[in-house]
């Protein structure tokens, strides 16, 4: 769940970013949408499905989104699409 905190800026109000929880079990990230807990690392899931309609003369949108921490990510989404027949692509980089 991304959690949003209001905060005063010039006199107006202002919904800004504060962290994200795991939606499966709730853990929290490191205040940021980085769930890594060291300080040289980095670890950022997305499962989001947009959905958008576009006309000429306007449109709407709709997107669903899960947050899950890496180890909800890899213990509980990734056996369950496993078991569903899903292939996941995998990249790599060395710099």
């Amino acid at each position: 769940m991304k959690h949003m905190k209001t905060v005063l800026i010039l006199e107006h109000e202002e919904k800004v970013f504060e962290k994200l929880t795991c939606d499966i079990c709730g853990a929290d990230s490191n205040g940021d949408e980085n769930w890594a807990a060291k300080e040289f690392e980095q670890a950022s899931t997305t499962i989001q499905l947009d959905e958008r309609v576009s006309y000429p003369d306007g449109g709407h949108s709709k997107d669903i989104t899960f947050h899950l921490c890496p180890e909800c990510f890899k213990s509980k989404l990734v056996p369950w699409l496993d078991t569903q027949g899903a292939k996941p692509s995998i990249g790599e980089a060395d710099w």
